[in-house]
C-alpha cells in the first residue's frame, strides 16, 4: 500500500523569516496570483514543507493559504530505496536568472539537494498569470528554470493549468517558473484610437485631459500563430466591448474621421473585452494575425481579403446611446449581431494605407498589399 505523507512543521534550522520570503519574491522580479503570498498572515508551522516517503512513493502537496500553494511533489514508487525525509523550501540568494529568462513566481528549493531519484518525479510549481502575460508569453510557454551543479538550466513543461506548471526531474534541486520574453524584433506595437464621438461613453473620467482612454496591445509574431496581448486604462468601469479584425478603419492615418470611409468591409470576431472596477482592460488571444490574416467566401465571390485593422465595438448598444448612437439601429459587431457603435480602432499607414497587421508591404503595386 502506497504511504501518503502530508504533514507541516517547521525546522528552526531552516525557518522562512518574511524577509527572505521577499527576497524570494523580489528575485522572481513577479509574484502573483497563486505565488502571491507572504508570511504575515501564514502559521509559522506552515512554512516548511515535509514528507516522509519510502520505496512506495508519495506526495507533498502544498496548501492554499500557504507559501507553498500551487506546489506539488509526486515521487513515483521505486523513486527513492530508502524511507526519505523530503523537504521543500523557499530558495534565495541564489545567482540571477540568465540573460533573456525572466521569473515569474517564487524560487523554491528541494532536499535532500541534489539526491538522485531512481525514477522521474513531478514537479508543479505556481507562477502569476499577470507576469507571464506582461511578458507576452502563454501559459504552454511557461518553462521550470532549475538550478544544477552547472548553474540555471531549462526544464519544459509537461503541463500547465490555473497558474503552475509541472515538469519531471530526476533530482532535487531548486528552480521556479519563468518565461522567455520574445525578441524585440518579433513584437509589433498597435495603439488604438477613439471615435472622438463616443469618448464621453467610454471614458472612466471624461472631464480629465489626463486620465483619457488608453488602449494599446503588442503583436508577437510567432511559429504557428501569432499572440496579441492587450491593454487598456481609464475606460469606464463594467463596459463590455467585442474585438474585430476588419479590412478598413473609420479613421484616417492622422487619427481624424476618414471623409471616404464607405465602411468596414470584412471583418472577424476575435474576442470579448470587458473593462474591470478600476477601469482597467486586458485580454491575450492567440491566431494568426501578422501578414497573412485573411478570409475568403467563394459562394459569394469573396477573393481572400485581409483584415489588417483592429478595433472593438460597444456590446451594449445603449451603453452609447447618451453619445448620439440609436440603440434601435444596432450594428452587427458582437455574438447576438445586435452590437453598439465602433470604440476605438486602430490606424492605416500613412503611405500604403494598410493597418498596422501589416508589417510586410508590398509598394510594386497600386494600392499597396501585403507581402505574406
Amino acid at each position: 500500500m502506497t504511504k501518503l505523507f502530508n504533514t507541516l512543521r517547521l525546522q528552526p534550522s531552516a525557518a522562512i523569516t518574511t524577509a527572505s520570503l521577499a527576497i524570494a519574491c523580489a528575485f522572481g522580479q513577479a509574484c502573483g496570483g497563486a505565488a502571491d503570498q507572504t508570511n504575515a498572515d501564514v502559521p509559522a508551522e506552515s512554512q516548511s514543507l515535509h514528507a516522509m516517503i519510502g520505496p512506495d512513493g508519495g506526495e507533498l502537496v502544498g496548501q492554499a493559504g500557504t507559501p507553498f500553494a500551487g506546489v506539488k511533489l509526486t515521487i513515483p514508487a521505486g523513486a527513492l530505496h530508502d524511507p526519505t525525509d523530503i523537504e521543500i523550501h523557499a530558495l534565495h540568494g541564489a545567482e540571477p536568472l540568465p540573460q533573456g529568462s525572466v521569473a515569474c513566481g517564487p524560487l523554491f528549493e528541494l532536499a535532500p539537494l541534489g539526491l538522485e531519484l531512481a525514477k522521474p518525479a513531478t514537479l508543479t510549481l505556481p507562477f502569476s498569470e499577470r507576469a507571464v502575460t506582461d511578458n507576452h508569453r502563454f501559459d504552454d510557454e511557461v518553462k521550470i528554470w532549475w538550478l544544477g551543479e552547472q548553474g540555471w538550466g531549462q526544464k519544459d513543461q509537461i503541463a500547465s493549468s490555473n497558474g503552475t506548471v509541472s515538469v519531471n526531474i530526476a533530482a532535487l534541486r531548486g528552480g521556479g517558473a519563468g518565461v522567455n520574453p520574445p525578441d524585440e524584433q518579433d513584437v509589433v506595437h498597435l495603439t488604438f484610437h477613439p471615435d472622438p464621438t463616443i469618448v464621453p461613453c467610454l471614458a472612466q473620467y471624461p472631464d480629465d485631459q489626463y486620465r483619457q482612454p488608453s488602449v494599446e496591445a503588442d503583436v508577437v509574431r510567432g511559429d504557428l500563430n501569432d499572440g496579441l496581448f492587450l491593454r487598456g486604462q481609464y475606460i469606464k468601469p463594467g463596459l463590455q466591448f467585442d474585438l474585430f479584425t476588419v479590412e478598413r478603419s473609420l479613421l484616417g492615418a492622422d487619427g481624424k474621421r476618414d471623409p471616404n470611409f464607405h465602411g468596414f468591409g470584412f471583418a472577424w470576431y476575435q474576442s470579448d473585452l470587458e473593462a474591470n472596477d478600476n477601469g482597467n482592460m486586458r485580454a491575450s488571444i492567440r491566431t494568426i494575425l501578422l501578414d497573412q490574416i485573411f478570409g475568403f467566401d467563394p459562394d459569394v465571390k469573396l477573393p481572400p481579403t485581409n483584415t489588417f485593422e483592429v478595433g472593438f465595438w460597444f456590446n451594449d448598444p445603449n451603453a452609447a446611446a447618451a453619445c448620439g448612437f440609436n440603440p434601435d439601429k444596432p450594428t452587427p459587431f458582437n455574438g447576438e449581431h445586435a452590437a453598439g457603435p465602433l470604440a476605438m480602432i486602430t490606424l492605416p499607414d500613412a503611405t500604403t494605407g494598410l493597418g498596422p497587421l501589416c508589417t510586410k508591404p508590398d509598394t510594386s503595386v497600386s494600392p499597396a498589399r501585403c507581402d505574406p
